[in-house]
C-alpha cells in the first residue's frame, strides 16, 4: 500500500494561517464563480481572455481575467439586502492564454472592504472602513506570511480611482487602493468599496525563503522625538521618509507621521506634517547629546533635500 503525501503542505498552512487571521478582524470568506460575463470587460482586458466554447448562458461566457468584478458581483447582491457593512476575502484564480498557445492560472489572495467597522451604538457612531483599513490588514497578512522587505509606489490601474502597487523587494506581489466611480456604477453600488489583489503564488514562494527570527525584547529604554516641517503641498509623506532612511541611523527605530495640518498661514501651497521618530540602542541606555546629533543631520537632510522648514 502507498501512504499518501499531502503536495503543497507549505502553502496549505500558510493559507489556513491567513484565514483564520482574517477571520479574526471580522473578514469573511467569499468563494466566486471563475466563470464571469464577458460584458464586464473592456476589449484590451478581453485580448488573451480564455473563451468557453459552451457557455450555459450570455452571462457565463469567459474565465475571468481579473478578480475584482466576480468579488464586486458579491458584493452588490450583498449591499441590495441591507448587509451595508462588508469585509470579505477570497483565495481565487485568473485565468489567460500566454503567448505560446498554453493557459496560464495564477492564484490570488484578495480582499474588499466597505461600510463601517463597526456599527453605531450609543458610545457614538462607528467609524468607516477606509483605505488604511485594507493596508493595515495587507501589510499584517504579508508579515504573518514572512514576506518582507515592503514598499509602495502609485498604481496606474483603471479599475481603481486611486491607489498603490506592492513590492516586495524589485517584484510587484499586488495593489490595492479605492475602487473607480465607473467600476463601482456598473454593479450599481453607490457607496466606496476599497481592494486588495496580492499575488498569491508569489506569497508563497516568497515565504519559503524567509526564515523567522527571535531576539530578547531590550532591557533598555526607547527614546521619542518628534518634529514639525514644512513641506510643498504636492510632496508625499514617503519622500520623507525616504530621505530619512537614507541617512542609516542604525538607532532610528521606526519613523512615523502622525499629524497634517494645512493652512493660508504656512503659504502657498505648503503644508505641515509631524512625525515622530523612535531610538533604540540595546546595548546601553541613549544620551541626550546622542540623539539631538541625531536629529540635527535629519533636519539637515530634509532642508537640503527637500527645501522643508523645520518648525521651532
Amino acid at each position: 500500500m502507498t501512504p499518501s503525501v499531502e503536495e503543497n503542505h507549505h502553502a496549505e498552512v500558510i493559507k489556513e494561517k491567513i484565514a483564520n487571521y482574517l477571520a479574526g478582524l471580522g473578514f469573511n470568506e467569499t468563494l466566486t464563480n471563475s466563470i464571469t460575463n464577458k460584458a464586464y470587460f473592456s476589449e484590451a482586458e478581453l485580448a488573451n481572455v480564455v473563451q468557453m466554447k459552451n457557455s450555459l448562458s450570455a452571462e457565463l461566457n469567459i474565465m475571468r481575467p481579473q478578480m475584482l468584478e466576480t468579488g464586486l458581483e458579491v458584493m452588490a447582491h450583498n449591499l441590495n439586502r441591507k448587509n451595508d457593512n462588508l469585509r470579505l476575502f477570497e483565495y481565487g484564480k485568473t485565468y489567460a492564454v500566454n503567448n505560446k498557445g498554453g493557459f496560464e492560472e495564477p492564484e490570488h489572495l484578495c480582499l474588499y472592504v466597505t461600510g463601517k467597522q463597526q456599527a453605531d451604538a450609543w458610545k457614538g457612531k462607528g467609524a468607516s472602513n477606509d483605505f488604511f483599513t485594507l493596508k493595515g490588514a495587507v501589510e499584517k497578512t504579508l508579515a504573518l506570511a514572512g514576506v518582507v522587505n515592503i514598499s509602495y509606489s502609485e498604481t496606474e490601474a483603471a479599475q481603481l480611482q486611486y491607489g498603490l502597487e506592492i513590492w516586495s523587494g524589485k517584484e510587484k506581489i499586488g495593489q490595492l487602493g479605492l475602487v473607480s466611480k465607473k467600476m463601482l456604477d456598473r454593479f450599481d453600488i453607490k457607496q466606496p468599496v476599497f481592494f486588495a489583489d496580492l499575488g498569491w503564488d508569489q506569497i508563497v514562494k516568497k515565504s519559503k525563503t524567509q526564515k523567522v527570527q527571535f531576539k530578547p525584547i531590550s532591557k533598555f529604554p526607547a527614546v521619542q522625538r518628534d518634529i514639525a516641517v514644512v513641506i510643498s503641498k504636492e510632496l508625499k509623506y514617503a519622500a520623507v521618509e525616504e530621505q530619512v532612511k537614507k541617512l542609516n541611523l542604525k538607532k532610528l527605530q521606526s519613523v512615523q507621521l502622525f499629524d497634517v495640518f494645512e493652512s493660508e498661514k504656512l503659504g502657498a501651497d505648503k503644508k505641515s506634517i509631524a512625525v515622530n521618530f523612535t531610538f533604540l540602542d540595546e546595548e546601553k541606555t541613549l544620551t541626550d547629546g546622542e540623539i539631538d546629533g541625531w536629529m540635527k543631520k535629519i533636519m539637515q537632510n530634509l532642508e537640503r533635500e527637500l527645501q522643508a522648514e523645520v518648525r521651532k
